[in-house]
């Protein structure tokens, strides 16, 4: 007993220690910690002239090509005009005509937008991480203009549809259509920057015309809310958890770099479940910041993520239950209390994992994003190990799937491969979590 108590005591103080960084054994380098030593709780703003939207790397896209290309819809310069997506492009110019017929009276046609698009090109170039030069400018701004109306178009479309406001369109005749849609708009490659999609909502829209500087600087501050808005509700389907969004707990009022960046966000702790803040320093000595980033590093290098939290079962045995909480509710709402460790249930099919791996794909490419994503899937990769974990997590509800739980533990394992993370922010929003680490059972000693 004396033995288990001391396990336990270690378990804890290993599990508290100031950084916990991870590395798993299919990590490259390490994500240097911000100065702070943790993430901030929404995107930050870039700063200029950065790149926000990339391709994905050879080495990430092999795990799962299909999580990656669009199959549906081709939007900016990353799959411009490529023959399997050409079927979309008869709707777009129909959603672009709509457009077009409900300004005709402002004064306002496609070569209006156009100019318009030209005067963006430059700061709308410089957030792709490759320049286009196959792309010339005329038809580099047509194709933003036609894609971006397009999808300007589609959430205000799929607004009235939410409210029964909708007369018949062949984009929602069908419950698949929208979730194909949804699903390709929140892939990395398949982005335009929001600032894109902001100007042409305030072009498109009545009451433009004539109106005065503060009006304007008015105007574009409600494109910004409305368009959020209007994406989020778009995008509610595709949620992992499939929880309404509660826009008055978002940020919709600020700018982030495109759709993706968006959707993330609106997993931010709330209000309701603020992250706990970071733990006080263990001793009064003085450190400087870049000692203090070093000190944490040399951790993040040392501290492997298998088997850091044990398996469901293994915690199973040591009197652990696994719980999904009521109702629907954001995937990152992770509580352990009283030897009951409880997730939202989590929701996994063909197009939730794609946004899943375009999360995860992100939140590496943009150091201003926090890691919810990776933690999660770091977290997960531990504790299912092989299919009796799947099996535990699937009766406690905790994970709803279609396919098999051989399968499923083979999916969650390659959503940690080739990724880089931080432990510290999900760590920070389950009370507990160190008692939930020391109750795993001691290692067998060496013989």
């Amino acid at each position: 007993m004396d033995a288990l108590v001391q396990h336990i005591q270690r378990q804890s103080q290993r599990s508290i220690q100031p950084s916990p960084l991870l590395q798993i054994t299919d990590r490259k380098t390490p994500t240097e910690p911000n100065e702070d030593g943790h993430d901030s709780l929404r995107t930050r703003p870039l700063p200029e002239k950065r790149w926000s939207i990339f391709r994905v790397a050879a080495h990430v896209r092999e795990i799962d090509e299909r999580a990656y290309n669009p199959r549906t819809v081709s939007i900016g310069p990353f799959h411009y005009r490529e023959p399997v997506l050409q079927a979309m492009e008869a709707q777009k110019q129909r959603f672009l005509g709509r457009m077009l017929e409900q300004i005709s009276g402002q004064n306002m046609n496609q070569e209006s937008l156009v100019d318009a698009m030209k005067e963006l090109e430059g700061k709308t170039r410089e957030c792709y991480s490759e320049e286009f030069k196959d792309i010339q400018s005329d038809d580099f701004a047509r194709m933003v203009v036609v894609d971006g109306c397009f999808i300007v178009e589609l959430l205000r479309l799929s607004d009235k549809y939410f409210k029964n406001e909708l007369a018949d369109d062949p984009i929602f005749a069908t419950c698949a259509m929208p979730i194909n849609l949804g699903r390709d708009l929140l892939m990395l490659e398949n982005q335009l920057p929001l600032f894109v999609l902001q100007k042409l909502y305030n072009l498109t829209r009545p009451g433009g015309e004539g109106i005065t500087r503060d009006e304007k600087s008015r105007r574009d501050q409600e494109a910004i809310t409305s368009v959020n808005k209007l994406a989020l509700k778009f995008f509610e389907p595709l949620r992992l958890g499939k929880d309404v969004i509660a826009t008055e707990n978002c940020d919709v009022a600020s700018e982030y770099p495109h759709l993706l960046a968006l959707f993330h966000s609106s997993f931010a702790p709330t209000a309701r479940h603020p992250p706990p803040p970071p733990p006080r320093p263990t001793t009064t000595t003085t450190t400087t910041t870049s000692t203090t980033r070093n000190e944490n590093l040399t951790m993040y290098r040392t501290f492997v993520g298998k088997g850091w939290v044990h398996s469901a079962k293994s915690l199973g045995n040591t009197g652990v239950r696994f719980r999904a909480k009521s109702g629907t509710g954001n995937v990152l709402d992770i509580e352990f209390k009283k030897k009951v460790l409880e997730f939202r249930t989590l929701f996994i099919d063909d197009s939730t994992t794609a946004v899943l791996r375009n999360l995860l794909v992100y939140e590496q490419y943009n150091r201003c994003a926090p890691s919810y994503f990776s933690s999660l899937a770091v977290l997960l990769n531990n504790i299912v190990d092989k299919p009796d974990d799947v099996a535990i997590l699937k009766q406690s509800g905790i994970i709803w799937g279609q396919c098999g739980d051989e399968e499923l533990v083979n999916l969650i394992k390659s959503l940690t491969k080739e990724l880089k993370f931080d432990m510290t922010l999900l760590l920070r929003n389950i009370p507990g979590t160190s008692p939930a680490l020391a109750l795993a059972p001691a290692p067998a000693p060496a013989p």
